[in-house]
């Protein structure tokens, strides 16, 4: 299994430079619909906040050696776990 680590604009942006819509359905600890979780938004935002901050600050390196095996499954998640280093960067 390979790992796309290449920035892929197109993922996110859509051919009008906006962001592409993502389904209700998508994330399920939401739910969806008029029953909708009212906190979703602000989730949303603490979510995207610590990945932002986690990938400015650390330098996020898999361990060789093992083998990725995805456990089938509602939520994807990996059969043995993922093994990762992470150091601190140099903010100077």
């Amino acid at each position: 299994m390979q790992w796309n680590i290449s920035q892929s604009p197109e993922r996110w942006i859509s051919e009008t430079g906006g962001l592409r819509h993502e389904p209700s359905f998508k994330f399920l600890a939401f739910n969806a619909g008029p029953r909708t979780c009212l906190g979703k938004n602000i989730a949303m935002n603490v979510m995207k906040t610590v990945v932002v901050g986690t990938l400015q600050n650390y330098e996020i390196n898999v361990i060789g050696g093992q083998k990725f095996e995805p456990a089938p499954g509602l939520i994807l998640h990996m059969r043995n776990g993922l093994k990762v280093t992470l150091a601190k960067k140099c903010l100077a």
